[in-house]
């Protein structure tokens, strides 16, 4: 049976009002390039459903034998954003059979009429089954049996759906082969999920000026589609890896595949301020806020400054410093909050202790200005430094997740918070698995949160990575609860995690800490991984 449906290719005719027809070619992958992740053990049954902008939803089960080596899929009407989803079952699903994997296409168009460049050759549309509730490694539709990984290992880099659903992958360092000497990363690439590769993507380079590398940088999806990469790391030349601070803001435009670079960031413009390890966030405006990391003023101290860029703003003054405000932070947490209303800061370290404080900024149409609300919410105990945050409640709250309750220590926090948009804070669930800090924590498409990975320390030990997944879901009103997942198959920290359209989350690369030896062994992670939820409904 598992033969016969392996990486079953199925062409299939698609019709729109004109009596021409458009030709699709739709391969369902199902395999993996790790025995344990195959998705295809167990699986009896198989569901189509297809749908799409101004459609009732289609679907054809199918039984998984070998007197059908093909599947049904649904007659497909013309139109918009159309999608094809599997889910297979282990038992009849009219019967409540449980679903053992799922897998989408991504959005595609359907024609009323055809086009001259749409006849001939079919046009290609994947799914990659992968199972539920794990993390299964990334495969191609065009080598469903070997695993497919970042082009280079990277650590403190960024990771940013963009408009296309593709992700945009950029910077990070790893180490020079042999040595302990770090090395900054240009570098860029492209996750494509309707291949289930990795692309290659222009690296940080402006023309003839050449290449400008960045770790610990920010990556922000712009109203306009565009990434905004601001500041950032890069070292110098020997093992004592001192950073080289930036304070440049690029534009990445992926139509083009170029970078472009802020007004009033490079010389001889005004002095600007150089950071590193900060935090960024959006509003609902499109403005994007800066706050925290790290700056240098001979040694490296606490950025103090907030500032703030208005991407349509081409004047020498585009990026602003809210004038009024010092922030000193490291390692805070910057999010939107009551649907991008707001921007709050939350805790970090002023590098002597860690703080509780919440800070709010609002855009009032011609400025960012700090917001102080009646009774100004504050973080529990001394408050935590290196925390998680996401957007929970359709992005009127926020859950603020582990961290650490020292500025210097890994000293890390196994509870959460949850800050709300009427500005007040209540406790959130006292279990986000392995108590860490430096959490990847994301906000899946039905609302549910994902948060993986991270640093901890064992009464004492010396610091490790973390590979403990746990799922946060917080009813519309009422409580926040959260459930255990499988962990990473390696423990990392400095990782990132996307939410795909698909709903499904893209975690790559990271640094791997642990002890061997009485020795501490960083380790810098080239794998990716993709988790699949387990879903609400069926």
């Amino acid at each position: 049976m598992k033969r016969l449906l392996l990486s079953a290719l199925l062409g299939v005719g698609l019709f729109g009002c004109a009596p021409k027809e458009v030709n699709y070619s739709v391969k369902i992958v199902t395999q993996n390039c790790d025995p344990s992740a195959n998705p295809f053990e167990g699986v009896q049954f198989l569901r189509v459903r297809v749908t799409g902008t101004d459609m009732a939803p289609l679907t054809a089960t199918s039984a998984a034998n070998a007197a059908t080596p093909e599947i049904k899929i649904p007659e497909i009407p013309a139109g918009n954003g159309r999608v094809i989803e599997v889910r297979a079952y282990e038992n009849d699903p009219a019967s409540g059979g449980r679903v053992v994997s799922i897998g989408k296409s991504v959005a595609f168009n359907v024609p009323d009429v055809v086009p001259e460049d749409l006849m001939g050759a079919p046009i290609n549309v994947n799914v990659i089954l992968r199972k539920v509730n794990s993390f299964a490694p990334i495969v191609s539709a065009a080598a469903p049996t070997t695993c497919q990984a970042l082009r280079v290992p990277r650590a403190g880099h960024t990771a940013t759906l963009l408009k296309s659903g593709k992700v945009f992958i950029v910077g990070g360092y790893n180490f020079k082969a042999g040595t302990a000497e770090k090395k900054a990363l240009a570098d860029a690439e492209i996750y494509n999920p309707s291949t289930g590769a990795f692309e290659l993507a222009k690296p940080i380079s402006i023309g003839a000026v050449g290449e400008f590398p960045r770790a610990y940088h920010t990556a922000t999806l712009l109203q306009n589609g565009q990434v905004l990469i601001w500041g950032g790391e890069s070292y110098g030349n020997g093992v004592n890896n001192t950073p080289n601070l930036w304070s440049q803001v690029f534009g990445y435009d992926e139509g083009a595949d170029e970078y472009g670079i802020y007004p009033g960031r490079v010389p001889p413009a005004a002095p600007v301020i150089v950071r590193s390890h900060h935090r960024a966030a959006i509003d609902k405006n499109g403005k994007v806020l800066v706050a925290g990391g790290y700056t240098r003023s001979g040694s490296l101290i606490p950025a103090d400054a907030v500032e703030w860029l208005d991407p349509a703003t081409a004047t020498s003054d585009a990026v602003k410093v809210i004038t009024g405000v010092q922030l000193p932070r490291i390692d805070p947490t910057v999010m939107p909050l009551k649907q991008g209303e707001f921007i709050a800061v939350a805790g970090g370290s002023d590098s002597s202790s860690v703080k509780s404080d919440i800070t709010f900024f609002k855009f009032d149409g011609t400025t960012f200005g700090k917001v102080t609300p009646s009774t100004p919410p504050q973080l529990s105990g001394v408050g935590r430094r290196g925390a998680a945050g996401a957007n929970i409640r359709d992005g009127m709250d926020l859950i603020i997740l582990g961290g650490f309750s020292s500025s210097t220590m890994v000293a890390p926090l196994g509870s959460s918070e949850i800050l709300s948009s009427s500005t007040t804070i209540s406790p959130g669930p006292n279990d986000v698995g392995t108590a860490r800090g430096e959490i990847c924590a994301v906000t899946l498409a039905d609302g549910r949160v994902l948060a993986v990975g991270g640093r901890t320390s064992d009464s004492g030990a010396p610091a490790r990575s973390d590979a403990t997944a746990v799922m946060i879901t917080a009813a519309e009103t009422g409580g926040v609860t959260s459930e255990s997942r499988p962990a990473l198959p390696k423990a990392r920290y400095h990782h990132t995690c996307t939410a795909l359209n698909d709903g499904t989350v893209l975690v790559t690369g990271g640094i791997n800490e642990f002890s061997t030896g009485g020795n501490q062994t960083f380790e810098i992670l080239q794998d990716a991984y993709i988790y699949t939820p387990t879903p609400l409904t069926d």
